[in-house]
């Protein structure tokens, strides 16, 4: 078996087109993962709240005012916040794919000390180890 070249065409692709096919590429990626993002925020939102409701009660859940996504992620989960006070949230993180189980989500409320400059964090598991952390945190 012989191997031979092919014929060379006339025609080549110029360099300013693979850019623009490069740069359009880049693009559709880049608007891929934005929505992919977008979806994580919801859905991260979404979870945060159905937990709330389903750990806290209706009440309480409702008071709790509006979830935000976190900013970074931990892999494979989500995780939203919702800020009680100044500098003192209620972070709820919860696997993207759970078992089944609800003891997978965690809720822990974060909460900064501005004159020592510290942070400590408390999982809570029930309304009432909720207002025990923000006593605490020194929520009033």
């Amino acid at each position: 078996m012989t191997l031979t070249q092919p014929e060379p065409t006339a025609r080549k692709t110029d360099t300013n087109t693979l850019l623009a096919l490069g740069v359009a590429a880049i693009a559709a990626r880049h608007e891929e993962l934005r929505k992919r993002d977008r979806l994580d925020d919801q859905n991260a939102v979404r979870r945060a709240r159905a937990e709330a409701l389903a750990t806290f009660g209706q009440d309480a859940a409702t008071a709790l005012g509006e979830w935000l996504p976190s900013p970074e992620m931990p892999e494979r989960m989500y995780q939203a916040f919702v800020e009680l006070a100044p500098r003192t949230s209620l972070i709820c993180t919860t696997p993207r794919f759970p078992s089944g189980t609800r003891s997978e989500t965690v809720f822990e409320v974060l909460a900064y000390c501005g004159s020592c400059s510290s942070h400590s964090t408390t999982a809570v598991g029930s309304l009432a180890e909720l207002a025990g952390a923000l006593r605490t945190a020194g929520v009033r």
